[in-house]
């Protein structure tokens, strides 16, 4: 039986027994039908105790009832991601303030409609918060590896579409941005990065291919020889990542911008169709449509695709306004392609490849010359690259340079120094930490670093509450990223991310003085890392205060 008292409390969380059509009891769960939706609040609901479980479809509300220990302790265990995500919502200015709620590795991220109702302040001080901080548009609470935990919660508590869908009622309400420099640069980035988010998952299988051919090639263990069948597989499966790469921008730029994903793919396969990289080889002149061609390999090419897909969507626009509903289907993308071929392989293919060569040659150009003191400053203030957004677009301008090259000097080398810096600070802080929770926060950075490269619960939970640890972090990582500036060690394979092993493979496949050196570049972060911060850290939380303000917000 369901207690009178609990009851009325549902009641009263459902909109009052006035929203209330009928309810009847069955098998200890409570089934409600009401007539307003949006008056009940299935976040609270479940924090009532004698709760289990509570849902919502349509106008049905099914709440469960019990005190089955397990189920009990699994409700707790969920009560607190529940009451993080109530006071979140409400810090943000409630769930109609929110256009949009998505989530990467380590962090909410929340699209407002109005960001003066924002309590940046408040926000920090929630339990679980390990930082927070506006970027590109968003407002992004730091939360950490169990950040899904936390999203899925927030889309519960708040009604939120999943996969941070945006609501269209309120979406039609938002006030629009004025255009400047700053918005217009912001968009850009969101918008390359959008791009490039989903495909990270290639990135991350052809590391761990590469990885394992360098450990059991000719240049490490010797099991292998490059002449030998799984060598030659492996480094293929690799290599094909990389060589179709404008396949799969295409298909993550389409669900970004609104293009017709097969259209995307279609074009990404005429850049790369045999019968034109059989021109480009060749070499000869060639026209389209009466227009010359540029002999351009798009071959592991970053930018041109992005700007085909980006143009794609006005023509799909221009020809939706113009032909009839009953012909779309068959002559918008038939057009769509007829009027994209020319102009990607004769303007915007052109103009993204000349755009990255361009790029390359300044930038290889400033490694050669003043390799040492880029290396210092990337590797030493790295954690401020990541708090300022800045990491972000660094990532993307070299890794389409090392798509070209094969080799990157200016980025990679310095953030896998970074992270060994990083990995040695969390190991001593677990040690020299006094209290179980500071504790914690070292077990989640090492864990997060180590296994996944992913920096900012170090950062926002370590870092920039504790100047002695940023200070030695910030030197650990400026003198082993010095060492391997003047040594002009370079990333050959993209390993950065592969756990344990993968900042070192990295510098295999090139010369025995790129690994050795490589190897001592991680080695020296490490061990000042580690060192520095069980000598000088005493244990104590010395808070960043003002600071970790002007970080965070």
């Amino acid at each position: 039986m369901i207690q009178e008292e609990l009851l009325e409390q549902v009641f009263l969380l459902t909109g009052g027994k006035g929203n209330i059509i009928r309810y009847h009891v069955q098998n200890d769960v409570l089934i409600l039908f009401v007539k307003d939706r949006s008056l009940v609040e299935l976040g609270k609901i479940r924090l009532l105790h004698g709760i289990i479980a509570a849902d919502m479809n349509q106008s049905k509300v099914r709440i469960a009832v019990g005190c089955n220990n397990l189920e009990d302790k699994e409700r707790k265990g969920m009560a607190k991601y529940t009451e993080m995500s109530i006071r979140l919502i409400e810090l943000v200015g409630g769930k109609e303030n929110v256009t949009d709620v998505l989530h990467c590795m380590t962090r909410l991220r929340f699209r407002l409609r109005d960001e003066s109702l924002v309590k940046v302040e408040e926000i920090k001080k929630v339990p679980g918060v390990l930082g927070f901080q506006k970027n590109v548009g968003e407002y992004q609470v730091i939360i950490g590896p169990k950040v899904d935990d936390v999203y899925q919660e927030v889309i519960k508590v708040g009604g939120f579409t999943a996969k941070g869908t945006v609501q269209e009622k309120l979406d039609k309400t938002e006030k629009k941005e004025k255009i400047t420099l700053k918005t217009v640069g912001n968009r850009l980035f969101e918008i390359i990065t959008g791009c490039i988010t989903p495909v990270i998952p290639a990135f991350v299988v052809m590391g761990l291919l590469n990885t394992i051919v360098a450990l059991l090639g000719p240049s490490l263990l010797g099991i292998l020889s490059e002449e030998s069948n799984p060598y030659v597989l492996l480094s293929g499966m690799a290599s094909a990542i990389t060589y179709f790469l404008p396949f799969f921008l295409a298909f993550s730029a389409s669900k970004k911008l609104g293009a017709n994903t097969i259209v995307s793919i279609i074009m990404a396969a005429i850049l790369l169709s045999p019968t034109i990289s059989g021109i480009v080889a060749a070499g000869e002149a060639f026209t389209v449509f009466g227009i010359p061609m540029a002999l351009v390999d798009y071959s592991t090419s970053f930018l041109p695709i992005l700007l085909i897909v980006a143009t794609q969507v006005y023509v799909e626009k221009l020809w939706n306004k113009i032909i009839p509903d009953v012909l779309k289907a068959m002559l918008v993308p038939t057009l769509t392609v007829l009027v994209m071929t020319p102009l990607g392989l004769c303007v915007l293919g052109p103009i993204g490849q000349w755009l990255g060569n361009g790029l390359a040659t300044v930038i290889i150009t400033l490694s050669e010359h003043a390799g040492f003191l880029e290396g210092a400053l990337v590797a030493g203030l790295y954690p401020f690259l990541v708090a300022f957004g800045m990491g972000g677009p660094i990532f993307l301008t070299t890794f389409a340079i090392y798509l070209q090259t094969g080799t990157d000097y200016l980025y990679f080398p310095f953030m896998a120094v970074y992270g060994m810096c990083i990995e040695g600070v969390a190991i001593a802080y677990i040690i020299k930490s006094k209290s179980a929770e500071e504790k914690e926060v070292g077990v989640v950075a090492l864990t997060s670093q180590a296994l996944g490269a992913v920096s900012e619960p170090t950062i926002y939970g370590i870092l920039f509450k504790n100047k002695v640890c940023l200070l030695i972090e910030i030197i650990a990582s400026a003198v082993g990223g010095l060492y391997i500036g003047l040594t002009h060690a370079g990333m050959i394979n993209l390993t950065v991310s592969v756990p344990f092993v993968g900042p070192f493979i990295m510098f295999s496949g090139s010369t025995t003085a790129n690994m050795v050196n490589g190897c001592i570049g991680l080695g020296i972060a490490f061990i000042l890392g580690l060192v520095g911060t069980l000598i000088f850290y005493k244990g104590e939380k010395q808070t960043g205060g003002q600071f970790n303000e002007k970080i965070s917000g």
